[in-house]
């Protein structure tokens, strides 16, 4: 589906509708239409699917697209955790879902299966008691959807004002005829925990695994902070915030790629991605569509900052992986200038460690990754968006799904939990049959050789760390061994 650019409104102006269509402080949220679930950041938010036993697929909850092979949602949207395993069914993944005004819903960039359910060990431990702060997971494929280059951006330990939601609810949505459609919800923070935010944005069955974000840089950037995953009462929305103890996990599950094997038995289509070089070189190109300098407050490293980090981001950029930290230079102070230390990105060499006070601060060393405002802006502007081709639309046709409500947890308010761990997967991601790396329906001998192939520290694609400790070792082989012989569901 082509675009005239001088038709497309800015997404400033889908946050104002949004606010002025409020009809109660209840119920705030606004409906987006294709136009909108076709473009960065709306584009990577995806519907779910569960396959029923005929074939047909049933829409019950939300995720976003954090890389070219992942998607996070909640834990509760893979793993049951009442009953202590991850969904039988096969998950599908459809972002930008949308419906049109004749009530006919549309799949603007394709459909994947997921190939590996993931949570954390602390959502399958029905001893622990704050399972609102890690109710989140990931749904891993194999084949990229190929018009999505620009992924969601993640930000850690912050502590917004207000925040903003969007995703496909189910139950009581305010008009059915855009049942199918993203909708999106903002609000101020009602209570934030260590790790969990209450805010006023309203949230139903169906909601569960929309991305929570807030605005930066006059709407023109948005930070995923947190994600829904359910509500106190008619009017509230929570979930878990994105913090230090997560980082980690969430990294390699953005990090992570199916084997050449896996992508050439899936026919995924060669699709390269820039450098930060590249990325640089497309904006100094393509001048116009750089972000305004004003608002972003990055400036030049010149003398090193006052304190630590204020913040981290992973992001990745035209299909590359990006993390950088962000250094207040007027620390608490909204709109603060700011430095940028680049630890992550592709084709440049860093040492990937984050300043910190009493530490060399050169900005004329490369490795150490410090930007240049010219350079950041050329990164932010990337993190907007604003590198990614036009949208076509790939496989845009007619769906045939139907809706199904589901029941959101509703526990106490939490209360945080005292000891701040770091969160580890739980060893068990995989949908049916996980240790049959060569897909013929049995664990044996030929799976043993991919692993053993792999042996050893993970590098890039990692699909015999079962365990997922991001080595492949004897904790594997244990995994392997005990799955030997035919795959069962």
């Amino acid at each position: 589906m082509s675009r005239s650019p001088a038709l497309t409104p800015s997404l400033a102006a889908l946050a104002f509708n949004a606010l002025a269509a409020a009809q109660t402080p209840c119920e705030e949220r606004v409906a987006s239409d294709c136009f909108y679930s076709g473009i960065h950041p709306f584009s990577a938010i995806t519907q779910l699917f569960v396959e029923q036993d005929n074939g047909d697929l049933t829409a019950y909850g939300t995720g976003f697209l954090v890389s070219p092979h992942c998607a996070l949602t909640n834990g509760h949207c893979v793993y049951k955790r009442d009953e202590q395993h991850f969904f039988y069914k096969d998950i599908w993944m459809m972002p930008g879902a949308c419906r049109s005004a004749s009530g006919i819903s549309f799949n603007l960039f394709g459909i994947r299966e997921a190939l590996i359910k993931s949570t954390n060990t602390k959502w399958t431990d029905l001893s622990y008691d704050w399972k609102t702060e890690v109710d989140y997971g990931s749904l891993r494929f194999v084949c990229p959807f190929e018009e999505i280059t620009t992924f969601l951006p993640l930000c850690f330990d912050v502590n917004p004002s207000s925040v903003h939601m969007a995703g496909y609810p189910l139950e009581e949505i305010p008009d059915a005829a855009d049942l199918f459609n993203q909708w999106i919800a903002y609000g101020d923070i009602i209570e934030q925990w260590s790790r969990v935010l209450r805010y006023e944005a309203h949230s139903t069955g169906g909601a569960s695994g929309s991305p929570v974000w807030r605005w930066r840089s006059g709407q023109s950037l948005l930070e995923v902070i947190g994600l829904n995953s359910t509500h106190w009462d008619s009017c509230d929305g929570g979930g878990p915030r994105l913090v230090a103890q997560n980082m980690d996990l969430i990294r390699g599950w953005m990090q992570w790629q199916p084997t050449q094997l896996q992508q050439s038995g899936a026919g995924c289509p060669p699709i390269p991605g820039l450098t930060l070089a590249g990325l640089i070189g497309f904006f100094d190109a393509n001048p116009g569509k750089l972000l305004e300098p004003q608002g972003l407050g990055i400036v030049d490293p010149v003398a090193p900052p006052p304190t630590g980090p204020t913040r981290r981001i992973m992001q990745v950029i035209e299909r590359g992986f990006y993390e950088w930290v962000e250094f207040d230079l007027q620390p608490g102070q909204p709109g603060s200038p700011r430095l940028m230390q680049l630890l992550k990105a592709p084709g440049v060499d860093l040492l990937g460690v984050p300043w910190t006070p009493g530490t060399a601060f050169n900005p004329q060393a490369p490795q150490q990754g410090w930007m240049s405002a010219a350079k950041a802006r050329a990164l932010l502007s990337g993190s907007a968006g604003r590198a990614s081709p036009p949208v076509t639309g790939v496989r845009k046709r007619v769906v045939d799904a139907q809706a199904i409500a589901i029941s959101e947890p509703l526990p106490g308010a939490p209360i945080g939990n005292p000891v701040l761990t770091p969160d580890v997967p739980t060893g068990i991601g995989a949908s049916a049959c996980p240790p049959d790396f060569d897909g013929d329906g049995i664990v044996g001998g030929g799976d043993m050789a991919v692993m053993l192939g792999a042996w050893g520290p993970c590098q890039g694609a990692c699909v015999p760390d079962l365990d997922e400790d991001l080595v492949v070792s004897g904790g594997d082989l244990a995994l392997l061994i005990a799955a030997w012989g035919p795959c069962t569901p």
